[in-house]
């Protein structure tokens, strides 16, 4: 077989990254935040450097490269760049043109934002025929909202904007600024954390409800967010409590809204499965709620936000424009491992000593009540860690979650922490839910014996792992399980405040090696206190 490589690049705005693909297959993708240590990161030369260093990158190999809009223009220079992205904002979802990259002239396939989250999707949906992607976020690029369905291999446009302002990510981001939380991607996580401590009431509701819906197309974001936020001011608002009521009554709406479009839609017929991706795939209460209530099964990426686009873009590349076969990739995906001599190097740096790792001795650390920092392998892609790069503890200590969110990690206290276990475990705990790899879904959790790892409406978003799919952090969850009859661990990731996650051994020490953490697995040794 011809050996065809194709590069997706996510170049302009938050999160941005590249991924190297060689005849359908993931060779190498990195977020360019990783490289930096700058969260969001919006430069993305970085990242692409890491590509063109990958030694298996062949630049006479590079058959396309995939572009997931806006471009960053000065870096790409994409030819009749105006024209392509007339096109995408008139609601196509591709424009062919060429790029100038690394000194070289490349075909390039200018992606629409929405169209490279879709492929995200559809990827999770293992390419099913019929399935209708819901594409949510704060903004794309002609959108905020978008209804996408793939069909005998290519995506068509089913509708924009179609949801009401509160069953969008704007809102969240809305209720954050005016929160006081500032504006930025990691707002909204923080605003959903609030939705648990109280229930609204009919005027919160109401209050929301009568904001107009029309702004959205005529308005500016701050113009929107300050018409949003002029009905809440009447409201009690100046309270822990009140700020919840408000947040909680969004919480529903927001459930409601994304549930009531995707049940018409379904009822029509001609859907066979259901993804979601954009940021408001997040939310996790809203996703439970919708694989109950939907026909049909329910499908998210883990890098279902803007981490995953530059991925997205080369998924849109290969299956709906050059009709190629695409293979699925493991969820650790992010960058490359660290070699075992570029720890030992980092660590006689740092002059700190080092022993070998024994995940025995290391399951009994956790079940004393000790905190570990678990680094090993390729790090996750996305938002969350799911293992290679998490702070683990054990949930049924009751002074382990302050410890963990608040004096290590920085986070303001209403934050939760999940709890992540063996899939065995959570098969023998929830009998009738399928499995949860990626930390996506709400699950009661009363009565568990994690209460650390719950949230204060006595839900958890649990995370499972399967023994093929991380064999070393299940062996240490069953280590862990058997000393202490505990059936998870706190699980959170491995970043500091305001820091993204780390990506080698010395972005952990420079964060965490003062802080209270008392284990550091790194690959194949331990770091003790």
């Amino acid at each position: 077989m011809q050996k065809s490589q194709i590069i997706g690049v996510h170049s302009a705005g938050h999160d941005t990254g590249a991924c190297l693909w060689e005849n359908g297959h993931l060779l190498f993708s990195v977020e360019t935040e990783r490289l930096t240590r700058n969260r969001h990161d919006s430069f993305v030369a970085p990242a692409l450097e890491a590509v063109r260093a990958h030694h298996r990158f062949d630049p006479d190999a590079v058959e396309l490269v995939a572009l997931s809009t806006p471009v960053r223009q000065a870096m790409l220079n994409v030819k009749d760049h105006d024209v392509a992205m007339k096109r995408i904002l008139g609601k196509e979802l591709h424009a062919e043109s060429r790029c100038a990259l690394w000194g070289r002239d490349y075909p390039c396939l200018v992606i629409a934002h929405e169209a490279a989250h879709a492929a995200m999707g559809l990827l999770e949906a293992e390419f099913t025929d019929d399935t209708l992607i819901l594409v949510n976020e704060g903004r794309g690029v002609f959108s905020r909202n978008a209804l996408l369905h793939f069909h005998n291999g290519a995506f068509s446009l089913e509708d924009v904007d179609f949801l009401p302002w509160y069953g969008t990510g704007f809102a969240w981001s809305a209720f954050g600024a005016r929160l006081g939380f500032g504006k930025g991607p990691s707002v909204a996580g923080k605003v959903m954390a609030l939705s648990g401590f109280a229930h609204a009431g009919d005027a919160e509701m109401d209050a929301i409800r009568s904001v107009r819906a029309d702004l959205l197309e005529v308005a500016t974001d701050v113009q929107l967010e300050e018409a949003a936020c002029l009905p809440l001011g009447a409201l009690d608002a100046s309270s822990f409590d009140g700020n919840a009521r408000m947040v909680n009554a969004l919480q529903r709406l927001f459930t409601a809204a994304v549930g009531e479009a995707l049940a018409a839609r379904t009822a029509r017929g001609g859907v066979s499965r259901i993804a979601l991706s954009g940021g408001c795939a997040l939310n996790i209460i809203t996703n439970a709620a919708l694989r109950e209530r939907l026909p049909v099964a329910l499908a998210i990426p883990p890098a279902c936000n803007d981490a995953g686009q530059a991925l997205g873009a080369a998924i849109y590349a290969q299956k709906a424009y050059l009709g190629r076969d695409v293979h699925s990739f493991s969820v650790y995906a992010n960058g490359e491992q660290e070699s075992a001599d570029s720890i030992v190097r980092t660590l006689c740096d740092y002059d700190i000593p080092y022993e070998d790792y024994d995940p025995d001795s290391v399951a009994a650390d956790l079940a004393e009540g000790k905190v570990a920092a678990f680094f090993r392998g390729v790090s996750e892609i996305g938002p969350r860690a799911l293992g290679n790069r998490s702070i683990l503890a054990d949930p049924s200590k009751p002074d382990q979650k302050k410890k963990v969110s608040e004096d290590i990690k920085k986070r303001e206290w209403f934050r939760p922490l999940a709890p992540i276990m063996r899939e065995e475990t959570f098969s023998a705990l929830w009998p009738d839910e399928p499995a949860s790899p990626y930390m996506l879904f709400n699950y009661d959790a009363c009565g568990r014996n994690i209460d650390g790892a719950m949230h204060v409406d006595g839900t958890a978003r649990a995370q499972t792992v399967a023994p093929d799919a991380n064999p070393a952090i299940h062996d240490l969850l069953e280590r862990f399980e058997a000393k202490s009859g505990v059936p998870a661990l706190i699980n959170t990731s491995l970043n500091a405040g305001g820091r993204p996650i780390a990506l080698t051994c010395r972005d952990v020490l420079d964060d965490f090696y003062e802080s209270l953490i008392d284990v550091f697995v790194f690959q194949d040794v331990v770091v003790r206190r």
